[in-house]
């Protein structure tokens, strides 16, 4: 919708705009609601005061003085006049005893008795003659009775008692069919009295005057006794009752007991003259001959009697002297007429009793403000006079009135003009909308002959469901949907059917007589009904579509603009110009009074200056005003917008044509068989077919006339639009030059534009919604409401008419669906219930509704077909439909339904068109390659939206993903119940059907050029741990989503994992080993020491690849560098280890924590853990690694690593400790034994033989260990030869001067005994070389004390060494 508000003002959505609507509809409802109750337009202020009225002008307006020709204006006119049949005045003839003649207006009927025959006709026509002759005595009185529901067969329709002198009976009423195809009610059926009676029980000699029946069957009678009968039958005997039966209400119950001649009243014989019976309420009044009223109680349910109260004519009229002083007392002449007010006229008022002079007296039975609504007194409340009492009325007023009729406020009198004629007055308040105080005109009619019965053609009217009636609103509320009321009235003469008129039958009369719109009495019309009241008034005949009525409507369109003037700014504050707030005033000849639009103008007429309006067009409290447009603010005048009567009465007939519906529920609940509950429309298709008319007639109007230009309508229709005709308020300037003002003209009546406009939207709305409902109808709605689930359910339970129009689009969304759903449940086709649906309402089922459930029937096609070619056809023509939808899918719903019919391809191409058809300009890319920023709302909206359509097709890869596990490696289950196996889903299929599909979904969606659901692709694989799956895709969007995932994740390891082990598949090693050596050194304890050194390790094996690759000298240096890190980080891990073998402490654990959560360079693992925590052999191997040579400190680090292990094997025994310590120590030396600085031999040996001999560890251990370390034999022996010639005095000081000697003698011995160990071209030299040292050593022992056991001891064992050395 275009909308039409100023730059500065945003454009109202659709549901803002139905919102305003539907507030403005309340709004007005309320002020057709407002209407006064009874007793306060007749000013009455207790139940014990009585008040007076019909003294003043403005109680009896003389509508002539409001303009001209407004006194052609009738009340009541007379439709058509139709004679007795010609048969029965034949019958006249035959009269011998009493001829009577009555109405029996329920069924259209008049009736006439001569002596014992009745005949009975359509008043209408005088057609369809039935009579009756089987009785033999005069019949003295007659009535159309309802019979009792339960009793007789459904073909009697009705009950016609016949009283005589003899006896009462009962005759059965039936209807058929006429000949010619009526219907087979009274309006179009024949008429056919059964000839035999029902019920026939004896008079016992009481004469029945009147006969009168209430509306649940129950039948009471008139005595000429002063007593009250009531007529009682039933289906069957009882114990202590007869099948009919006649009680006497005035004497006792059991009054059918006694005889007849004992049955008589205490009171004087004054005979009941007139019965009328109150059926909303349960009251029975009866009137004497002689004046006298009577209360009767029927009950709360009808169906009692007790009576309540009485008082006499004499009584009734005085008080009614005394409450109208000025007014003579012959006035109040005898009562001739009594008539219930009903529960729908008044709560308060209960009677209206009307005497010979036309004076109508009001009554009640129930005191205002008893909480009981039982009768319990009769009390004059008020004293209406007749026309012609103010003082300057016409002299003429009613007299020697006889028959009479009240109904609804609508009076008809029938007065004596003279002995052959009658004067009929008719008296109505409906000439005046919503008055504060009761205002009638009145009609006076001639009438040729006597008048024998006056009475209203009605419809039943049922009894509201809660038991608990209202007021019914004037008739301008409801005069464009009820026909006019229509009286009937029968003379000797005939039968005049008069026609009650209403404002629209007013305005029509007018418009006829004028010939057109553009007359003085047309204008008075606006001034007397108001603006909006007579706009609305307009829009009745101006909607119409009768053929008949087509000038009139014309006519009547024509005044709706000409008159119903212009909205306009009223200013709070300013000075209005003394014309805009004057009262209606009677106009002299030539002028006509000013009036204003939107009903701001003052009552048609006041008694005095200043004294209260009377008369208003609504009962609202101001004007109707924009809900948002009120400007100024301090001390300027506020401007508020004050919408014309055009604009007002749109919004009043809308809302009185929504009146049944608006604030009424939509369902109510109906129990069938079994307690089960469903949901039923509260709305009957004829409701809603006739209010469906009104709305689609008003719609056509606005939207034929949607252009309510001032402009364009003065070129249109220019007659009478100049001068006062336009009724625009006038100010006197208050300080506003010409241009301000037409520039606030212009603004306001372009703010009522878009005010219709919105009101053609709501319009529309209101128009779909019934439509809908309409149709729901017709498709057994309480089934389709019981398929929608249990919320929706107790929503639509909940929910009004408005609050469907305004709010319940989704309601009626699913309720579509569901009709649509029960077609294709069927297996039927659904274009024609489709193409009814587009017509009914295109907004709340578009032609896209229409397309996907076109796809929806095609889908269901394809599930039941079992060629395989035809069902992929089916499906495929399905998808095409659903990608030709404008608006966006519920893919939540089509996905599903697709894959259940294997149609994965579809899925794929369906939520990619959908993911660009909620995109189409890319802002969601744009978003995601900008980093997804927060500010970026409709790109966060579209990215959101897309990675919904996406999440169709990774839930689908999902399904076949976890279908592909073959079902056979299950473990079996134990069934749940005994008996055959359950079925099998034939939907399942099997683990390599499934992969199959999983592979043709992942090809097409990897097909696709859409960056964004290649990254929602990857995203699934990366989280769902199938990232085997997204290394083997070789797609360009792989590397920039790994990439991206790197640099927008903080965490992102996974992602550089991913990355670099892509970079390896795809042979980019240089990228591969950067990522990986970056991984190792990231610090944090996501990634720990191993991991670490696995990451390095693969990183030199790709740049081992790259450089062999490339070859260039950057490659070569970062591989050495590589190679350098990882060194350092084994180092890092051995003092881990160790650290870790220490045992538990905090400082040790925060040491572990740092040395798994980074690598560490070589100082710091030196310094803050190797020496901090005393690892001597990590200290050898962090100065060995970096290079660095300190022969003190490498001498000190092996002194400390040799003590280390010494120490940590003192509780062993020696040869298990030597064993030990030699291979720790031996494993060590080989690390170093290459490097001589960093493994100093001589210093290591010294240290080695020095501990041995402090502890007495032997003589060989260490020689063995250097020799496993890899030094030489020959080496050795110098070494140790060096060590002895050194003459230490460490050995003296350890009691140990020889330990030296003995070690020498076992290595030369060793070697002798072990000449592998010597290389065969080193073997003499070094055996010579063994020889000579021998000799020298034997030399010195010699010249040492001989008597020492060990000098002999040794000696002897170098003499056997060197014989040994000498046989080699």
């Amino acid at each position: 919708m275009v909308s039409l508000m100023s730059p500065g003002l945003p454009p109202l959505s659709l549901q803002d705009i139905l919102d305003n609507a539907g507030r403005l509809v309340d709004k007005f409802l309320q002020d057709d609601r407002s209407y006064p109750e009874l007793a306060n337009l007749l000013n009455i202020p207790s139940e014990y005061q009585a008040s007076l009225s019909g003294l003043y002008d403005q109680d009896y307006p003389n509508l002539a003085e409001v303009g001209y020709g407004l006194d052609s204006v009738s009340e009541i006119s007379i439709e058509k006049r139709v004679p007795l049949p010609p048969e029965l005045v034949e019958q006249f003839g035959r009269l011998q005893c009493n001829c009577m003649m009555g109405l029996f207006s329920e069924i259209e009927r008049a009736w006439l008795t001569i002596d014992s025959d009745i005949f009975v006709w359509k008043f209408e026509d005088g057609s369809d003659l039935a009579y009756f002759d089987g009785l033999n005595e005069t019949i003295l009185s007659a009535a159309l009775l309802r019979p009792k529901p339960g009793i007789f067969q459904p073909h009697i329709q009705y009950l016609m008692c016949l009283a005589t002198p003899v006896d009462i009976v009962l005759l059965g009423v039936s209807f058929y069919k006429s000949a010619d195809g009526g219907s087979g009610d009274h309006r179009g059926g024949e008429m056919h009295l059964l000839p035999d009676p029902l019920f026939s029980i004896p008079t016992d000699g009481v004469y029945i005057t009147s006969i009168a029946g209430a509306d649940n069957g129950r039948v009471f009678m008139a005595g000429k006794d002063g007593c009250l009968y009531e007529l009682v039958y039933q289906a069957e005997d009882g114990w202590f009752s007869r099948k009919c039966r006649k009680v006497n209400h005035s004497t006792s119950s059991l009054s059918f007991l006694i005889p007849s001649f004992l049955n008589f009243s205490f009171s004087e014989d004054d005979p009941i003259a007139e019965i009328s019976i109150d059926n909303t309420r349960g009251i029975l009044y009866a009137r004497t001959q002689k004046g006298t009223i009577q209360v009767f109680d029927l009950g709360e349910k009808h169906d009692g009697m007790s009576r309540i109260a009485a008082q006499s004519q004499t009584n009734i009229l005085n008080s009614a002297a005394n409450v109208a002083r000025t007014i003579e007392s012959t006035s109040f002449k005898s009562i001739v007429h009594i008539a219930a007010v009903t529960a729908r006229e008044s709560q308060t008022v209960q009677l209206v009793a009307v005497t010979e002079s036309g004076v109508r007296l009001y009554f009640t039975t129930i005191p205002f403000k008893s909480q009981s609504r039982r009768p319990s007194m009769l009390s004059l409340v008020h004293v209406r006079l007749p026309p012609g009492f103010s003082a300057t009325s016409a002299p003429m007023r009613p007299t020697n009135v006889h028959t009479a009729h009240y109904s609804h406020g609508t009076l008809l009198l029938v007065s004596s003009q003279n002995k052959e004629n009658d004067l009929l007055w008719g008296v109505s308040p409906d000439s005046f909308c919503f008055p504060k105080q009761m205002m009638e005109a009145n009609t006076v009619l001639p009438i040729e002959g006597k008048t024998w019965a006056i009475s209203e053609v009605t419809a039943p009217e049922p009894a509201p469901p809660s038991g608990k009636y209202s007021v019914d609103p004037p008739c301008v509320v409801t005069q464009h949907a009820l026909p006019p009321r229509r009286f009937v009235l029968l003379s000797a003469q005939g039968i005049h059917i008069l026609q009650k008129q209403r404002p629209v039958e007013q305005l029509k009369q007018l418009m006829v007589e004028c010939g057109g719109p553009d007359a003085q009495q047309i204008k008075a019309f606006f001034n007397l009904h108001r603006l909006d009241q007579a706009c609305a008034t307009c829009l009745v005949l101006a909607c119409s579509r009768a053929s008949a009525d087509q000038q009139v409507s014309d006519w009547a369109r024509m005044a709706f603009f000409m008159y119903g003037g212009e909205a306009q700014y009223h200013f709070s504050g300013l000075r209005a110009s003394s014309m805009a707030g004057a009262p209606f005033t009677p106009s002299r000849p030539g002028q006509m009074p000013v009036y204003s639009p939107g009903g701001l103008g003052s009552p048609m007429m006041t008694p005095m200056p200043n004294m209260t309006p009377l008369h208003m067009s609504t009962p609202m409290a101001g004007p109707v005003m924009h809900p948002q447009m009120q400007m100024g603010s301090g001390a300027n005048p506020t401007q508020e917008v004050v919408y014309s009567g055009k604009h007002n009465g749109i919004y009043i007939y809308l809302c009185r044509i929504l009146r049944p519906f608006w604030d009424a529920p939509v369902c109510t609940e109906f129990v069938a068989n079994k307690g089960v509950t469903y949901l039923t429309s509260s709305f009957t298709v004829d409701e809603l077919c006739m209010g469906l008319e009104l709305v689609r007639d008003l719609s056509d109007f606005v939207d034929f006339n949607s252009k309510f230009d001032v402009d364009s309508q003065i070129d249109i229709l220019s007659v009478g639009r100049t001068g006062s005709a336009t009724g625009g308020l006038r100010y006197d300037g208050g300080g506003m030059d010409e241009h301000a003002r037409s520039r606030l003209q212009a603004e306001v009546q372009r703010m009522e534009k878009i005010s219709l406009q919105h009101a053609q939207d709501f319009l529309h709305r209101v128009e779909e919604v019934l439509g809908l409902w309409r149709v729901l109808l017709d498709h057994q709605f309480h089934v389709l409401a019981n398929t929608m689930s249990q919320d929706l359910q107790n929503q639509l339970r909940n929910m009004t008419f408005k609050m469907l129009v305004i709010s319940g689009k989704d309601v009626c969304s699913t309720l579509i669906n569901c009709l649509v759903g029960r077609y294709l449940d069927d297996n039927a086709a659904i274009d024609a219930i489709s193409d009814k649906l587009r017509q009914v309402c295109p907004t709340l089922y578009s032609s896209d509704d229409a397309t996907c459930s076109k796809s929806n029937e095609l889908m269901q096609a394809a599930r039941a077909s079992q060629d395989p070619n035809q069902k992929q056809q089916h499906l495929i023509q399905a998808l095409h439909l659903l990608k030709s939808v404008a608006q966006p899918l519920n893919l939540g719903v089509l996905a599903p339904q697709m894959a259940s019919l294997h149609f994965y391809p579809g899925v794929v191409e369906l939520g990619l068109h959908e993911a660009h058809k909620v995109d189409p300009q890319g802002l969601a890319l744009h978003f995601y390659q900008s980093g997804e920023p927060q500010e970026d709302i409709q790109g966060m909206q579209a990215y959101i939206a897309r990675m919904e359509c996406y999440k169709c097709i990774t839930d689908v890869l999902s399904f076949l993903w976890s279908s592909s596990v073959n079902p056979q490696t299950q473990a079996p289950s134990i069934p749940l119940q005994p008996g055959p196996p359950v079925n099998t889903d034939q939907s399942r299929m099997d683990a390599l059907q499934a992969e199959a599909y999983r592979e043709e979904v992942l090809q097409m969606g990897l097909a696709s050029d859409d960056s964004l659901f290649h990254a929602a692709l990857y995203d699934w694989l990366f989280m769902t741990n199938h990232t085997d799956k997204l290394l083997e895709i070789n797609t360009p969007y792989v590397e920039q989503y790994l990439r991206r995932k790197v640099n927008m994740q903080t965490d992102n390891t996974a992602a550089l994992d991913m990355l670099w082990k892509h970079y390896e598949k795809t042979e980019n090693f240089q990228a591969a080993t950067r990522i990986l050596a970056q991984l190792a050194e990231r610090p944090g304890s996501g990634i720990n020491l191993t991991q670490r050194l696995e990451y390095l390790s693969r990183a030199v094996i790709c740049a081992k690849s790259s450089t062999s690759r490339l070859g260039t000298a950057a490659a070569g240096e970062l591989l050495h560098e590589l190679e350098e890190k990882m060194e350092v980080a084994r180092l890092q891990m051995q003092v881990y280890k160790c650290i870790c073998n220490m045992g538990n402490s905090p400082d040790k654990e925060d040491a572990k924590n740092k040395l798994d959560s980074e690598l560490l360079d070589i100082t710091s693992l030196y310094e803050d853990f190797a020496d901090r925590f005393d690892l001597h052999e990590m200290k050898l191997a962090i100065v060995h690694c970096a290079g660095l040579y300190d022969a003190a400190l490498i001498e000190n680090l092996w002194q400390s690593i040799i003590d280390k292990e010494l120490t940590s094997t003192a509780q062993m025994s020696i040869p298990d400790r030597l064993t030990s310590v030699s291979n720790r120590l031996e494993t060590i030396a080989k690390l170093y034994v290459s490097a001589e600085r960093y493994f100093p031999v001589a210093s290591i040996l010294h240290f080695l033989e020095q501990r041995s001999c402090e502890q007495n560890l032997g003589h060989s251990w260490v020689y063995q260990l250097l020799l496993n370390v890899g030094v030489s034999p020959a080496r050795l022996l110098e070494l140790y030869d060096r060590l002895y010639k050194s003459k230490d005095v460490i050995w003296r000081n350890s009691q140990r001067p020889l330990h030296v000697l003995f070690v020498l003698q076992s290595l030369i011995l060793h070697i002798t005994s072990n000449p592998g160990l010597i290389p065969p071209s080193d073997r003499r030299r070094l055996i010579t070389t063994c020889l000579d040292r021998v000799s020298a050593y034997l030399v010195e022992l010699q010249a040492t004390s001989s008597t020492d056991p060990q000098v002999r001891e040794l000696s002897a064992q170098f003499k056997a060494t060197q014989a040994k050395l000498e046989r080699l």
